[in-house]
């Protein structure tokens, strides 16, 4: 974050004369670096209860006796095929429902820092596809829209805290700036996206049979949803370059993935001695709480002009 404040602070004076520049910089300071207000304006409109989904596998055990019949391979093979299967009926249901509200938290390695935890408050929309996100930690207060089709495929982002007066800018959903705190731009976010992704990857591992055993285990709960664990590893770095291991909770009735960690490999330099190697290893880690289907989601709840949103008035 320093080196971009300092990129900024370098700008050639005459790029800075213009009044509307100052102010795009102005905004994209406040992107950056948000102030968190302990109770921004705004702060109880759409605001899930902050639920934190961890898990102790180490006290599970595996969902269902081994199939004596079957070799260790099989057991693996038809336990991602069970998975990969349960995951495109949640897509068949994802594709069906209109719209939902989630909290949605991540945390992600991104240019080799794992950044912190970030929680927020989600309204999405399959059809055009919509999402509204605003910050509930991390950087409070922080509003994002995007719709499909509108503003020339640039999001709207409004800073939090008292910053909330300076304008809210446009940018591309894959520009550098935004992508500076996110793997994946806010147009693949959502269940829909995410499930779709997995499949995609774990159908390539069948096929391929890169990995070396995926077990499901005794169901866990994210908030009060039962969903089904899986934990797939992989053979090794040649095998699978960008991951080592996963854990995917999949919720029984939905179908859906309302929980992933994925780890890759560890360094040369790391010892399992010193550190724990998932704590060590973490790439990405989302999680989907509080999800309410079919809410009747309507063009005003993706529109700035929204009074229940924070976003500077022009």
């Amino acid at each position: 974050m320093r080196f971009l404040l300092r990129r900024i602070q370098s700008l050639d004076p005459q790029q800075k004369a213009n009044g509307m520049a100052l102010a795009v910089v102005a905004s994209t300071l406040a992107f950056l670096q948000l102030e968190c207000s302990p109770r921004p304006a705004g702060a109880d409109t759409f605001k899930p209860t902050l639920a934190k989904a961890e898990l102790n596998l180490k006290a599970t055990t595996p969902a269902q006796p081994e199939d004596e019949t079957l070799t260790p391979e099989q057991i693996s093979e038809r336990n991602l095929a069970k998975k990969v299967e349960m995951l495109k009926n949640g897509i068949t249901f994802l594709e069906k429902t209109p719209d939902y509200t989630a909290q949605f938290t991540k945390r992600e390695l991104v240019n080799g820092t794992l950044l912190e935890e970030q929680t927020m408050a989600m309204k999405l929309r399959h059809q055009p596809f919509s999402i509204y996100l605003k910050w509930m930690d991390f950087e409070v207060g922080r509003e994002v829209i995007y719709v499909d089709g509108v503003n020339e495929g640039q999001m709207l982002v409004h800073a939090g805290g008292w910053k909330s007066r300076l304008p809210a800018i446009l940018m591309a959903p894959d520009c550098t700036l935004a992508m500076q705190e996110a793997r994946y731009p806010v147009t693949r976010a959502g269940l829909l996206s995410l499930a779709m992704g997995i499949v995609e990857y774990n159908a390539k591992d069948l096929e391929v049979k890169n990995f070396s055993s995926c077990v499901q285990l005794d169901d866990q709960t994210v908030g009060e949803r039962t969903c089904a664990c899986f934990v797939l590893e992989y053979r090794d770095r040649e095998s699978s370059k960008d991951y080592r291991k996963s854990v995917t909770l999949i919720d029984k009735e939905w179908c859906v993935p309302l929980y992933i960690k994925n780890f890759g490999w560890p360094s040369e330099e790391f010892s399992q001695v010193d550190a724990d190697l998932d704590e060590a290893t973490l790439i990405e880690h989302y999680t989907y709480s509080d999800v309410k289907f079919r809410t009747s989601l309507s063009a005003l709840d993706f529109d700035n002009t929204n009074e229940d949103y924070n976003f500077k008035r022009q």
